[in-house]
């Protein structure tokens, strides 16, 4: 077996393009060669399975520095930029590596899929939305189109597509209005996430536009691709950058510059940066602004290519209610962006150390034991149900608090069904006004809640978990009364190069990550890692860039701040698309529902193994019969 390091310090977008290459080497060889990667973006290569590590110094590893010089004749051959990477290791590894796949190869682990896009973060709902790049780095500006054209397809399409404007905070992305506006909030792995949810995308030339060929679509088909609409004009030729799906308006042939293909000039003016590029000119530009070949695409020309897709029934425009949702989503995000600034990765640390020292001396008061579980909206408030009736089922006699956000996810009418179940409904909207958060959505009402209950000792559920006994018992357990807090563990382990442990100041620990479906804790004993957490989480902007939601912010408070926790030593069982928990005896305790979640409208997925599902059933029709799903805002 052949061991190959493969290097490469290309833009994003190539790498894309090199992950085909090492899908096409393993399927063509299976077994018969061993690679790893270095490249500048490693979160592309999260769970991809043809990686394998090895070691520079190891003599049997052979190491490559990647090119693709068939670049070069892009404009002679017919042939796509898939074909670069493949065509360069075929000759330096003496394997033919065929392309497979018309598409880079893009892999999310099960739990990224399951976890909310930052739009529904912000909507409070499955919003449907296009992604939209209006700009892009600064080496390469011929590939810019105009500000005031995208600003007027955004405007076409007010009520009807939500756009999501997003860019890298150190290139050129200038402010639209009536967009979702996540322009520097997103790392690589939550834009590769939030391409996943994305509906279509708006882009230039550039790394999204092979982004949204490699990721998978969400709840897709055979048939159903992503909508792409790619303002190309004429500097690449279409056939070495073109999706099949994609709409790509290029200009190839209508000038003298591009006849014969690309003309691949990088600027419309110097910028006296130092760079070659400055050499490589466009020779016609209009206005001194654009290159003829982007100012000859027009507003109306975009907006054409979009409309194909809703007249061609491949799309569906927003709903009313999502409408609605969608300009909720950009007024919350608006007045976001107004209040203090994003973190960076050279001021997160010190920005949370300056909120530690500011954490009183004492703890705020509390009393007593209950449980918390997050469950407002139709969706979630389902499957609350069933966590709630199962843990009187068990006999559990604490106090139960359900926390949702506003009254369009809890009314009257909700709240009596509980009523019998000594249930109290805490509505998070009230409490933070009384107890301001700087963000308060999706993940981030876990830590709120968990920390602004009522309760000294509190067990913070998932509304998706199931639990197989009364878990007041996990008070008397000896772990918990040695430390004070409980937690479980998750799949992975959070590597010594992710960014997560610098960030936080926390030395690298070979450990699990955390899984936050269960949590039990004396607040007493751990206020201060519960308020860091919670600190995390209102910056969530910044931290869920390189972590996975909220779980892993209590990982890093409890570590940072030194605060002991006791976690069992069984791992995850897993079920489909449930994750089991188990006590310090090894015993299942709690089947987590993570990806299979109740419904009301049914039919239920019947899981292999799954304990009592019947009884869950039961209670679900229970509630079939009580409630119709229908929320009246008060």
């Amino acid at each position: 077996m052949r061991k190959v390091i493969l290097k490469c310090n290309y833009s994003a977008g190539d790498i894309v393009m090199l992950t085909a290459s090492v899908r096409d080497l393993n399927r063509r060889y299976p077994g018969k060669f061993q690679v790893d990667i270095r490249t500048p973006f490693s979160p592309i290569w999260e769970h991809n399975p043809y990686i394998t590590p090895l070691d520079e110094n190891d003599p049997q590893v052979e190491t490559i520095e990647c090119s693709y010089p068939l670049i070069n004749l892009s404009n002679a051959v017919p042939l796509h930029c898939l074909h670069g990477f493949a065509a360069f290791l075929s000759e330096r590894l003496g394997a033919s590596i065929p392309l497979t796949e018309f598409k880079g190869d893009i892999f999310l682990s099960n739990e990224e899929k399951n976890w909310m896009s930052q739009v529904h973060e912000l909507t409070g709902q499955d919003t449907p939305f296009w992604i939209i790049v209006a700009g892009g780095k600064f080496d390469v500006p011929i590939k810019w189109w105009d500000k005031e054209r995208y600003q007027e397809v955004v405007d076409h399409f007010r009520g009807r597509i939500q756009f999501v404007q997003v860019g890298d905070s150190t290139h050129y992305h200038p402010e639209l209005s009536g967009v979702i506006d996540l322009r520097g909030r997103t790392g690589m792995r939550q834009l590769i996430r939030l391409v996943y949810h994305a509906q279509g995308v708006l882009c230039p030339v550039t790394a999204l536009m092979h982004l949204a060929a490699a990721v998978e679509i969400k709840h897709s088909t055979p048939q159903q691709k992503r909508a792409c609409v790619v303002v190309a004009g004429g500097r690449e030729p279409a056939h070495w950058e073109a999706y099949p799906n994609h709409q790509f308006i290029h200009t190839n042939g209508a000038l003298s510059c591009c006849l014969q293909g690309g003309c691949w000039k990088s600027r419309v003016v110097p910028l006296h940066d130092g760079d070659k590029r400055d050499q490589n000119l466009c020779l016609d530009v209009v206005d001194k602004k654009l290159p003829r070949c982007m100012d000859m695409i027009t507003a109306q020309h975009v907006i054409n290519r979009i409309e194909w897709y809703f007249q061609g029934g491949a799309l569906d425009y927003l709903s009313r209610g999502q409408a609605h949702a969608a300009k909720r989503g950009a007024r919350k995000i608006r007045a976001l962006n107004k209040k203090r600034g994003l973190l960076t990765m050279e001021t997160a640390l010190s920005e949370s150390e300056l909120f530690i020292r500011r954490l009183p001396e004492q703890p705020p008061a509390m009393q007593g034991r209950g449980i918390v579980v997050c469950g407002g909206g139709v969706k979630y408030f389902t499957i609350a149900w069933v966590c709630i009736r199962m843990l009187r089922h068990w006999g559990c006699k604490l106090p139960v608090q359900l926390w949702h956000l506003g009254t369009e996810e809890m009314d009257a009418r909700m709240k009596d069904l509980l009523t019998p179940f000594d249930v109290e409904c805490v509505d998070a909207l009230e409490v933070r006004k009384r107890v301001p958060a700087r963000m308060l959505t999706g993940y981030g009402l876990k830590p709120f809640a968990l920390l602004h209950n009522p309760y000294r000792e509190v067990i913070l559920l998932d509304s998706d978990n199931v639990p197989l006994f009364d878990p007041e018992r996990l008070f008397e357990t000896p772990e918990y009364e040695n430390v004070g807090a409980l937690f479980w563990p998750d799949y992975g382990r959070l590597a010594p190069s992710r960014a997560i442990w610098h960030v936080c100041g926390v030395p690298y620990r070979d450990e699990p990550e955390f899984e936050s479906g269960q949590i039990v804790v004396d607040k007493s004993r751990c206020w201060k890692a519960l308020y860091l957490s919670m600190w995390y989480n209102e910056h969530a902007d910044f931290y869920y860039r390189l972590i996975h939601g909220d779980k892993d912010t209590f990982h890093m408070a409890f570590r940072k701040l030194e605060i002991p926790y006791a976690m069992p030593y069984t791992p995850i069982q897993s079920l489909e698309g449930v994750m089991c928990q188990h006590d310090f005896q090894g015993n299942r305790i709690f089947q987590h529902r993570n990806s299979h979640k109740w419904t009301l409208a049914g039919p239920d997925k019947q899981i292999a193994g799954f304990l009592h599902e019947d009884l869950c059933i039961e209670f679900l029709n229970e509630l079939r019969q009580k409630w119709d799903g229908i929320i009246t805002s008060e």
